[in-house]
């Protein structure tokens, strides 16, 4: 199984200790203490005034002896962090333990990637002794769902006098990842074809299953006799029962990464219907189309599941004037028959006409649109108003344009109305399928 942009498999260990490289220079007061000295002696010289002599002398004496001093050992760092995964709302606790083999003055300060909220200090000064290791703590809070690498840790180190000061940053970094809350999702989507696998699809045609299709006559060499002796009293002839099998199916989720304001809710739908699909053993695959193309190639078990959240979590909006269309996109990752589900705010061009270029070449395609909440007050006046009725108007005209390509749209205002969006889906494609009496999509490529 391959994905596209190489995510990480595994995260760093829990815990990492070693000492952090330091950078060392000599600290201002001491340059300061040079610096009056030597004023001091030349203006002496000059003048001749044996006063100035007698306080530059200490000055000079107490510069020299802080260049002569001997470096403070480099602080060794051990990070934990628990839990390494978390939930929308569950705390994440960092403690440093900090030790050195000198006695020196420590600070340090913990670099919080964006995404994570200190919910207390988390930049501590402390007197480091030998042997005596000085324990910090700190609470996190993530405001979205993502991964994060956390352990980056400014220090500066220095000794009692500051005459000598090191800086640096600890390089060992722990990948923790905040998850997003479940979504109940009750109804899925189901492509129009099925694979030949086994699976929880029932299919349409007939074969060996448990999902009853109908009663019919005893064909000449049939392998399936299940006789339905009522049935055969009644015609006189031998009618035996015939179900559906029971086939699995191929879903590729094809995520809207253009808008960065609403990518925390587009993850959120899509991780809660990669999981609702995979736990129906059909194979999922992953496109994650904006800035940067990644995707994760067709699969099914655990392990996809943890595949793809890992590329939803880490997908960032990175902004580009390219114009990217459908054909950067591999075509293997589009098996025949497939169903692409897009998840998308339909505000950018860019993914508009991707979608509407896979349609055209006969692919079966759903869109479930993710809207963006209106700011309460921002609209009062008349000319936000005014804004807010053109850009109704622009998104409704997108979704007439894939009513009629037969494309079903589903509008969620937030992620909570997921399952409502699913049956709208469900019921669009039925009333499709029962006017055109066809398949909606070919499932092929043109």
């Amino acid at each position: 199984m391959t994905t596209g942009r190489g995510t990480e498999e595994a995260g760093r260990p829990p815990t990492a200790r070693a000492p952090v490289p330091l950078t060392w220079h000599v600290g201002v007061k001491v340059v300061t203490e040079g610096v009056v000295a030597a004023l001091a002696l030349l203006t002496a010289a000059v003048t001749g005034d044996v006063v100035l002599v007698a306080l530059a002398t200490p000055l000079a004496i107490a510069a020299v002896l802080g260049l002569t001093r001997a470096r403070p050992a480099s602080p060794e760092i051990e990070l934990k962090v628990t839990p390494l995964v978390s939930g929308p709302v569950e705390p994440i606790e960092v403690s440093l333990a900090v030790r050195s083999a000198t006695t020196s003055v420590c600070h340090l300060a913990l670099v919080l990637p964006n995404g994570l909220r200190s919910e207390g200090p988390s930049s501590w000064t402390v007197l480091l002794r030998p042997d005596r290791p000085e324990v910090l703590t700190c609470s996190l809070r993530a405001v979205r769902a993502g991964r994060f690498s956390l352990g980056n840790v400014l220090v500066r180190v220095s000794d009692s006098a500051s005459a000598i000061v090191g800086r640096g940053s600890g390089s060992d970094v722990v990948m923790i990842e905040s998850r997003p809350a479940p979504l109940a999702v009750r109804t899925l989507v189901r492509p129009e074809r099925v694979r030949a696998t086994s699976g929880d699809r029932v299919a349409r045609l007939a074969g060996d299953g448990i999902e009853f299709a109908e009663v019919r006559e005893e064909a000449v060499g049939a392998l399936e006799r299940r006789i339905n002796w009522r049935a055969t009293a009644r015609h006189g002839t031998t009618c035996i029962n015939v179900h559906h099998p029971e086939r699995s199916t191929d879903v590729v989720l094809l995520v809207d990464t253009f808008t960065e304001a609403l990518l925390p809710a587009v993850v959120a739908v899509a991780v809660s219907l990669a999981d609702t699909y995979l736990r129906h053993h059909d194979r999922l695959g992953l496109v994650a189309f904006g800035g940067i193309l990644d995707w994760v190639e067709p699969g099914t078990g655990p392990s996809q599941l943890e595949r793809i959240r890992r590329s939803l979590l880490s997908s960032e909006a990175y902004f580009s004037y390219a114009w990217k269309t459908a054909d950067v996109i591999p075509r293997r990752l589009f098996p025949a028959g497939c169903l692409v589900l897009a998840v998308s705010p339909l505000g950018d061009p860019r993914f508009t006409s991707t979608l509407a270029s896979l349609r055209s070449r006969g692919i079966d395609l759903a869109i479930i649109e993710v809207e963006p909440p209106w700011p309460e007050g921002e609209f009062e006046s008349p000319a936000g108003s005014l804004a807010r009725r053109i850009v109704s108007m622009e998104r409704m005209q997108t979704r007439r344009r894939f009513s009629r390509l037969s494309v079903p749209v589903s509008t969620l205002e937030g992620p909570d109305g997921i399952a409502g969006g699913l049956a709208e889906i469900a019921a669009f494609r039925r009333s499709v399928r029962g006017r055109t009496g066809a398949v909606i999509g070919s499932g092929g490529r043109r």
